[in-house]
């Protein structure tokens, strides 16, 4: 069973999210072990590089309780991938890493360049479009259902 772990900066506030958040949430508990931190946005400074900072080192304590994960930051400029990639991207860190994914989110202002540059960390991109970190948040827990679902050869994906 994969274990996956999500970090979100800024919490899910609209009801429609959060019912096709629900959704697929509950449809990924039959193959994967889903735990998900949210991170509150951080608006302190008018500094939106210092914002990002002290989220940032929020996000560096999670990523130290997680050092065995493969890690994944979704970031307009990552690599462009396909449900099915992202499906083979699962298989394969099932060999290597035994099931174990992290996918970070970043919040309305993104992330900070020194999370962008960490080397531990692979960048994805679901499109070069700029999406709601909210939901953002849906279209992950749909796109891993999905692959999932290629995985397991079940018709959902088509």
């Amino acid at each position: 069973m994969l274990d996956i772990v999500i970090i979100c900066v800024g919490k899910i506030d609209k009801q429609y999210w959060k019912s096709a958040y629900q959704e697929y949430y509950q449809r990924l508990q039959n193959n994967a072990k889903v735990k998900v931190h949210i991170i509150d946005e951080i608006n302190l400074d008018k500094n939106i590089n210092v914002n990002l900072k002290l989220e940032s080192e929020k996000i560096n304590d999670l990523l130290f309780k997680y050092t065995d994960y493969q890690s994944f930051l979704l970031d307009l400029t990552g690599q462009l991938i396909s449900s099915e990639e992202l499906a083979e991207m699962i298989i394969k860190n099932q060999n290597y890493y035994q099931g174990k994914l992290l996918f970070i989110i970043g919040g309305s202002n993104g992330v900070s360049q020194e999370l962008k540059n960490n080397q531990k960390i692979k960048k994805l991109a679901f499109g070069r479009i700029t999406l709601l970190h909210q939901l953002a948040q849906v279209i992950l827990l749909e796109q891993l259902y999905r692959a999932l679902q290629i995985i397991n050869h079940k018709p959902y994906h088509k």
